[in-house]
């Protein structure tokens, strides 16, 4: 996925404040655990590496889709922990992370996906040739798929607009709790003087939620069908939402 912009930053300190003020909400449905949401600190980066490879499949753990654990998370959450982890927000429940969010304002970080995502392709195409994934025939068709079909199958996105990945636990869905996440980054978001942000999320037959995000301000900006996850899914589409603040 696609992130950019804005030419204000914020510092460690302002996020530490933000962060500190919503840290005593509680389960919105009140189930008796206590959902805190802070800043991200370096330590919490194998939690993050293990939820985004448990959840890349449509919210199943990517495994029947590319078994490369590793390589998975350094491509999809690599770039923002590396270059904007002060950004980044953490969901945590009984001192477990459950969900995350990863934010973005930097002006060229199309550029920095590019420069991250490049030597983990090549040491994907390497294994790729080497045979490392012979056992695992899906795992070769994700990385054919990620070298010919991956970029042209993005949607656009607003210039001039910060980004963010989001991504929760399946049982932890549904609580209100990635909303708590958007609204803590939207908050940090005006803070800074960024007016204006988007994301991206798969669509498909089973689960649309386009709607849900209309709710609360979004509006679609572009869509573009993927085949990332065919044949076991058809009909996939990636969703880019945009809203102004």
């Amino acid at each position: 996925m696609r992130a950019l912009i804005n030419e204000t930053e914020i510092g460690t300190e302002h996020n530490r404040g933000v962060c500190d003020a919503c840290s005593k909400d509680h389960d919105p449905l009140h189930l008796g655990r206590p959902v805190h949401i802070r800043r991200y600190l370096e330590n919490d980066r194998p939690a993050l590496c293990r939820l985004c490879c448990d959840t890349g499949f449509l919210g199943e753990p990517i495994d029947a889709v590319f078994q490369d654990r590793e390589l998975f998370a350094d491509l999809f959450i690599g770039p923002y922990l590396d270059h904007e982890p002060e950004w980044a927000l953490v969901a945590e429940a009984e001192g477990r992370v459950i969900g995350y969010l990863l934010g973005s304002v930097c002006r060229n970080f199309d550029l920095v996906l590019m420069r991250n995502g490049f030597p983990v392709a090549s040491k994907m195409l390497c294994k790729l040739v080497s045979g490392r994934y012979s056992n695992h025939p899906r795992s070769r068709r994700f990385v054919r798929w990620l070298l010919t079909s991956g970029y042209c199958e993005q949607p656009k996105h607003p210039a001039g607009a910060a980004h963010l990945h989001l991504d929760l636990e399946n049982q932890y869905r549904g609580r209100g709790i990635g909303r708590r996440l958007w609204q803590t980054y939207e908050r940090q978001l005006r803070s800074a003087g960024v007016r204006q942000y988007y994301g991206a999320f798969f669509s498909h037959p089973r689960r649309r939620p386009e709607a849900v995000y209309a709710r609360f301000g979004f509006r679609v900006f572009d869509r573009k069908r993927t085949t990332v996850f065919e044949p076991e899914i058809q009909g996939v589409e990636v969703v880019c939402m945009h809203k102004a603040l």
